[in-house]
């Protein structure tokens, strides 16, 4: 510290004091500094000590915070990642159990009470799996999605409900980076493996209100936001779709340009726009940069000739929730008789005639508590069904009217495939024919049901038998089966019986009882949800029935059900070694930040006593001073 001399010449005593005073504050303030800064072990006491180095402590700091807080998120992610694989390798072992008794209780020699013995071990099996399957960690459900508080799997209606949901949980790993860490507890145990999937394209028609964004447009890829070009071959203008929200916006945008006697309009049928030409008009579109008029399929590089219209390809349209049931199937719309659904011990009749769109539609299904969920497919064209109930068999039919089948959710209908009949096992036949039908006039014939693709060639092959004799085959306009009418008059009872030992009549549903003269067929295809606890449900079944190809139809939905889990597992792996390997980078950037942070805070303990040192003997040589050029002692006070 240096010291100032006092001793000026021809100045007053007033400003020697003060000049003194000054003297020995700076000192003695930077002495407190230097003690704070032994005492403390910090450079910076306030920031006005070093203002920059201040700041950019405070964003060290922010950074450090933030990183800690992505750590605790890592640290949780991994823990409940790792719960999830070690609860994976639990359910794991358990489904080989499960395979392990339905192999050893296939065979003939096994009698049906070793096979009922067998299913209270799978009961067991079932009740472990289910626990499981509700495990929770840190107050989480494991496999409950974003409904994380709520039990996913509960037991109603006969089955085991999944009301989970699909959207895993996600939370930030690092600056952007915001990941999930929760798997999908609906595919690990396949709660939406049974579903009806519409085979109706119900695309709407084309409105004035149909939105830009509902529509997939000309190249599938919607529809852009930009400018293009019109011209009639004499006049042009750029039409700007920028701020666009519908296809009236575009409509009004080109005729506004009133560019010769072009009009827009949507072209007859709804699938596409139309543009109208007066009869001097040769109509060019053109790009100015972007995709916008090939998007609305009106891109006409080369004109047509005078007064030639411009027909736009189609634009599909997506369903949406708020698209209008009269607007489905291209405009035709739907018959809003509604449709009646089944699931196990539920059911109940969908009445839509008080339902106006997509949104009522869905929500009626929904609403009916019947452990089903109704949605728009991913493509936007027209609606699935999925049985969230495992262990329960769906059947959705037709309730007077044809609702289901234009919506194309009957789930068994004259277009439905043999094959598909009986979970997939398909209808059985011989070489021959498989049926006899006997009218009640005591007539009868034979069908040979061989080589059939759908339930309306059983049906076919059935009227072309009879020849016309007094029985007829149709499918159930209330409900679902083929339905046999004889209109004989006879005073017999008709029958239907198997020949050459077929067992085409029960897997076709044509196994049951007559009421009089009609026989209605069951219900062949329903949809059951092929989930793991739906499959051990089947498996408890098949060896209470003591059914061998039963249970080895169930033992078949355990290995894929098992296979599906050893990937999602090795999936989850992946996530918990990614998280690991971001802590890990985590840990090495705290590590230098926090070197950073002591290079700009910490005291350097041997500089700061060597400076406490200096300051002290330079504030005892400015006391020493200044009481010598102050001529303060008791001397010079005397003289």
């Amino acid at each position: 510290m240096a010291i100032l001399p006092l001793q000026l010449a021809r100045v007053s005593n007033q400003l020697r004091t003060s000049v003194s005073q000054n003297n020995i504050s700076r000192t003695q303030q930077q002495l407190l500094q230097v003690q704070n800064q032994l005492a403390t072990g910090k450079r910076l006491s306030v920031p006005s000590d070093a203002p920059g180095d201040a700041a950019l402590v405070q964003q060290v700091r922010k950074a450090l915070e933030q990183r800690i807080a992505f750590a605790n998120n890592i640290r949780a992610a991994s823990r409940h990642l790792a719960e999830v694989d070690t609860t994976l390798g639990e359910v794991a072992d358990l489904l080989l159990q499960a395979q392990t008794i339905a192999s050893a209780n296939v065979g003939s020699d096994v009698t049906a009470e070793q096979r009922l013995g067998a299913a209270e071990v799978v009961k067991a099996l079932y009740s472990q799996v289910l626990g499981l399957a509700n495990r929770r960690s840190d107050g989480v459900y494991l496999f409950a999605g974003d409904r994380s508080t709520q039990q996913p799997f509960v037991e109603a209606g006969g089955g085991v409900r999944f009301v989970g949901t699909a959207n895993g949980l996600r939370n930030f790993f690092g600056e952007n980076a915001l990941l999930p860490f929760m798997e999908n507890g609906a595919e690990i145990f396949g709660a939406y493996c049974g579903r009806v999937l519409g085979s109706q394209d119900l695309t709407p028609a084309l409105t004035a209100s149909t939105r830009l964004a509902d529509l997939r447009g000309a190249r599938g890829a919607g529809i852009a936001l930009g400018a293009f070009d019109l011209s009639n071959g004499t006049a042009s203008a750029t039409i700007d779709l920028s701020g666009a929200d519908n296809v009236q916006d575009v409509i009004d945008r080109i005729n506004a340009a009133g560019v010769g006697s072009i009009t827009a309009s949507i072209a007859p049928g709804g699938a596409g726009l139309l543009l109208s030409a007066g009869p001097a008009d040769d109509i060019t579109v053109t790009e100015r940069g972007g995709t916008a008029a090939a998007d609305l399929g009106i891109l006409t590089t080369t004109g047509g000739g005078a007064g030639v219209n411009v027909t736009g390809q189609a634009l599909g349209p997506r369903l949406t929730l708020f698209t209008p049931l009269a607007a489905l199937r291209g405009g035709s719309g739907i018959d809003t008789t509604g449709l009646a659904i089944t699931n196990g011990a539920a059911s109940a009749t969908i009445d839509l005639s008080a339902v106006a769109n997509v949104e009522g539609l869905l929500n009626a299904i929904n609403g009916a508590d019947l452990g089903v969920w109704a949605r728009i497919n991913d493509d936007g064209t027209g609606i699935d069904i999925v049985n969230l109930t495992q262990g329960t068999a769906m059947q959705i039919s037709e309730a007077g009217g044809t609702t289901a089948t234009d919506l194309g959710v009957r789930s068994f209908s004259p277009a439905t495939p043999l094959a598909q009949l009986n979970n997939g096992s398909g209808v059985r036949t011989v070489t021959g024919a498989d049926i006899r039908i006997t009218r009640a006039d005591g007539t009868s014939f034979e069908v040979d049901l061989s080589g059939l693709g759908t339930v309306q060639d059983v049906i076919d092959a059935i009227n072309a038998a009879d020849g016309g004799g007094g029985m007829t085959a149709s499918f159930a306009s209330t409900g679902n089966g083929i339905v046999l009418t004889d209109t004989t008059g006879g005073s017999g009872a008709p029958s239907l019986t198997s020949v050459n030992f077929s067992p085409a009549a029960r897997d076709l549903g044509l196994d049951g009882t007559w009421s009089g003269t009609t026989l209605t067929g069951s219900d062949v295809n329903s949809v059951e949800s092929a989930g793991v606890l739906g499959n051990l449900a089947k498996l408890i079944a098949a060896l209470q029935a003591s059914d061998p190809s039963a249970i080895t139809r169930a033992s078949e939905g355990l290995s894929a059900d098992y296979q599906r889990l050893v990937n999602v597992r090795g999936r989850a792996g992946a996530r918990l070694a990614e998280l690991e390997s971001r802590k890990s980078h985590l840990e090495d950037q705290d590590l230098a930040a926090r070197s950073l942070l002591s290079s700009l805070e910490d005291v350097d303990f041997n500089e700061a006593v060597s400076r406490f040192q200096t300051l002290q003997l330079a504030l005892q040589a400015n006391f020493e001073m200044t009481g010598r050029m102050l001529n303060l002692n008791l001397l010079d006070f005397l003289r």
